[in-house]
């Protein structure tokens, strides 16, 4: 049995913080030096690319979120 792709839940949580994918990609550079698309940040979104564990802990650290909050995945 292969593991299923959990579904990435970042697009909600970003939305609930008011940003847009820009300024979120804005945020994570200034407050962490990743550098990080638009592009990215909505393939992120439709779950079309995995964070790596050093974007998904950038992305956890402006959000203020932790790293199981980002991922929904299949029972």
């Amino acid at each position: 049995m292969a593991l299923s792709r959990g579904m990435c839940l970042l697009r909600p949580i970003r939305l609930s913080k008011g940003l847009t994918q820009d300024q979120l990609s804005i945020l994570v550079f200034e407050k962490t030096g990743i550098s990080m698309s638009r592009v990215m940040i909505s393939q992120f979104e439709n779950t079309r690319r995995p964070l790596s564990p050093e974007q998904m802990r950038a992305i956890c650290l402006v959000m203020g979120c932790t790293e199981a909050d980002l991922y929904e995945w299949p029972l």
